[in-house]
């Protein structure tokens, strides 16, 4: 396998498929909470309401920061688009986005490929119009929002798909009108974006060559990928794109702690860490040649992996069979024990979700101490080959019933373009 390297040191062929799988992060997370919040509750009302206060709570955060990092400037139709071509919810390739920019007020996009429907569609009707109308229809607006609260998206046609097989999935109007009344903010917006996480600088690294995108200030292309952009701006926006599944289980723990109380909130998101946690690490493994296991492989997921907080400075140390690894806040904020989500759970101790992202590159890894310590959060791991394997967590068998789970990126051509 290759050495273990941090997100500025990746080669130029490794930064795009890290990239895709870090986006991918903000499916797989929903599929692993939603279906625990069922079992929690004792039915699936919630999820509707719980999805659309998550989504709606994060995505105008978090689309200000991206515009902000890529420079999109602006409040028409492209800048919209823009943000939605950089966000989790639109993974590429997996929502396979295929965009038409009519005029400054007005656009469509259409998906050829939407994932998340293949994963709802055997469930039943009840379940895509949930999703496909009742989710939506605020959120997509709530992220427009973020850009210009007088857009509205709305749909040409959606599912329930008639004929089942109709092609493509879901086609979509994107429009500017001044005659619209503002797009309201929400209180919990505001509270996700008074998080320290919300607040975390990211900047560029130094480039390495001088070709790609450092930004995204020109026009809007509707055939956008991630190797148009160069090795200092794709690293930046691989640490955005972590962000906003951070973000995301923020907004999702406080909208269900106020449902079931914190305590459970916190259990119901250490659940979702678990499972998420563990199939991004087989993942990267095989992205990162590392699928055979052992101390340096574990070291270099723990390098790159999304599940773990951003705004740390990351740094392994390898001894024999011992990993430590330590994350070190560029702010005091960032560890506070109250902090919700998965950053929240680190600094409490919390070794389960640390465990599966061991655990997913190799079952013989523990960790045998996690805390923080002068001002820094260290884990502390092994990997004993005479140890028995970690079981699968229980949790990572709701993913694996996403085709997320199991998707593979079409190999990207790693030179900018």
């Amino acid at each position: 396998m290759r050495p273990p390297r941090d997100l500025p040191g990746l080669p130029r062929a490794d930064l795009v498929p890290v990239a895709l799988e870090t986006m991918l992060l903000g499916h797989l997370l929903d599929r692993a909470l939603m279906p625990q919040v069922v079992l929690h509750a004792g039915n699936a009302d919630v999820v509707e309401p719980l999805a659309i206060e998550e989504w709606m709570g994060a995505s105008p955060v978090y689309t200000r920061r991206m515009r902000a990092l890529m420079d999109i400037d602006g409040d028409d139709v492209g800048a919209i688009m823009k943000a939605l071509q950089l966000d989790v919810g639109f993974v590429h390739e997996y929502m396979d986005v295929r965009w038409k920019l009519l005029d400054a007020e007005h656009g469509e996009f259409w998906l050829a490929h939407c994932g998340a429907l293949l994963d709802v569609e055997p469930h039943g009707e009840r379940r895509v119009v949930g999703m496909c109308h009742h989710i939506e229809d605020p959120t997509f607006d709530a992220t427009a929002f973020a850009t210009n609260p007088r857009a509205r998206i709305r749909p040409l046609h959606r599912p329930p798909r008639v004929p089942a097989d109709r092609l493509p999935h879901c086609h979509w109007t994107i429009a500017i009108d001044a005659a619209n009344p503002p797009v309201p903010a929400v209180a919990h917006t505001g509270r996700i974006a008074a998080l320290p996480l919300a607040a975390v600088a990211n900047e560029r690294p130094a480039e390495r060559s001088g070709g790609g995108w450092r930004d995204y200030r020109g026009p809007f292309d509707p055939d956008f990928r991630l190797t148009r952009l160069s090795d200092g701006a794709l690293v930046a926006v691989i640490r955005e794109f972590a962000l906003q599944s951070h973000l995301l289980s923020c907004s999702a723990e406080l909208a269900l702690a106020a449902r079931f109380g914190a305590a459970d909130a916190r259990e119901l998101v250490a659940r979702q860490w678990i499972g998420s946690a563990w199939v991004v690490s087989e993942r990267l493994a095989r992205v990162l040649g590392a699928e055979a296991g052992g101390a340096a492989a574990v070291a270099a997921v723990l390098l790159l992996h999304p599940s773990l907080p951003p705004g740390f400075v990351r740094t392994v140390e390898l001894d024999g069979a011992r990993v430590r690894l330590v994350l070190r806040p560029a702010r005091d904020d960032l560890l506070d024990p109250a902090h919700p989500g998965w950053l929240g759970l680190a600094v409490r101790g919390e070794t389960r979700g640390l465990d599966a992202v061991a655990g997913g590159v190799d079952r013989h890894a523990r960790v045998v101490d996690a805390g923080v310590r002068d001002g820094t959060l260290a884990v502390e791991l092994v990997v004993d080959p005479a140890a028995a394997p970690l079981p699968e967590p229980g949790e990572v068998a709701f993913v694996r019933m996403s085709g997320a789970a199991s998707w593979r990126f079409r190999a990207p051509e790693a030179a900018a373009g």
